[in-house]
């Protein structure tokens, strides 16, 4: 499906399970429906399953947003204690669509109870109190996270029963905008597929001797090896180092869950290459009467 036909159907006002491969715009074309809404005075809540996928989103988790946080159930005591929350209220009464970004990382349970939420606040018993949702990400992607002793059909959210009652119309996008390269891109959704072709295996093998002169990209299971990389370039680089601090204000629960997704540290230390002081000299031609 192209984005322009995905457009279309989330301009319907259906529920929409939005997914793809990496690449396909799905984060695009939940911004096209965004900026569209806006511009129509509707009240649209940008939520993702984690905080980097919020700040992407220029939004805030869905556990923030719902005031469920990291609870596993909630009852009718729960319920209306966040019910007398005013600004929790205020958010919730105003929302006319949600949009959840990365939505393969939040637990069936927690889509159960955004359900729950949203009925409650705004008293009425359709499918996510009658708010459209619009939900984003792949499946084939990051798992959420779970007890080792749940099944894995009980910890994928379109196994929730939420995920039964919206009845999402599934918009799979095709097109590839990230990767022009056509065979790249069927190596890596075979991959994504988890069934690599012979063909492919032969392609990539033959890539292996190739000898690369700048420094490449360097991926590692551990935060720690990525460090010691950073550190030993870091010290590489002659100069005076610059540090910055952050600075944090705002409600301590939201501070506390951004500071830890995001990836830069509180006490940030930079360092400059050395630069030339290159002078330019600009011949300015007189204008002639």
């Amino acid at each position: 499906m192209k984005q322009a036909t995905a457009l279309n159907i989330l301009k319907a006002g259906h529920n929409v399970f939005l997914t793809g491969s990496a690449g396909a715009g799905k984060t695009h074309t939940l911004n096209q429906y965004i900026h569209y809404l806006r511009a129509r005075k509707v009240t649209v809540a940008v939520t993702a399953s984690t905080g980097i996928a919020a700040t992407h989103m220029n939004g805030m988790t869905i556990h923030a947003w719902s005031g469920m946080g990291i609870k596993n159930s909630l009852d009718d005591e729960d319920l209306q204690r966040m019910y007398e929350r005013k600004y929790l209220r205020s958010q919730i009464d105003d929302a006319q669509v949600l949009v959840i970004d990365e939505v393969s990382m939040l637990h069936g349970k927690q889509l159960d109870m955004v359900n729950q939420v949203l009925k409650f606040f705004k008293q009425n018993d359709a499918p996510f109190g009658g708010v459209q949702v619009i939900v984003a990400g792949d499946f084939f992607q990051l798992p959420p996270v779970s007890k080792n002793n749940v099944a894995n059909r009980d910890k994928f959210c379109f196994m929730s029963n939420a995920w039964q009652e919206a009845k999402f119309k599934i918009c799979y996008l095709t097109e590839q905008h990230r990767q022009h390269d056509n065979s790249l891109n069927v190596i890596l959704n075979e991959i994504r597929a988890q069934s690599v072709s012979d063909a492919s295996i032969r392609r990539l093998l033959q890539t292996r001797e190739h000898k690369l002169e700048a420094d490449i990209t360097r991926l590692f299971t551990h935060n720690m090896d990525v460090e010691q990389i950073n550190q030993r370039h870091m010290a590489s680089i002659g100069g005076h180092e610059q540090v910055f601090v952050a600075e944090r204000k705002g409600n301590d629960k939201l501070v506390q869950t951004l500071a830890a997704n995001v990836r830069a540290p509180e006490r940030l230390v930079l360092k400059a290459y050395p630069l030339a002081i290159i002078t330019i000299r600009v011949n300015k031609a007189k204008q002639r009467n």
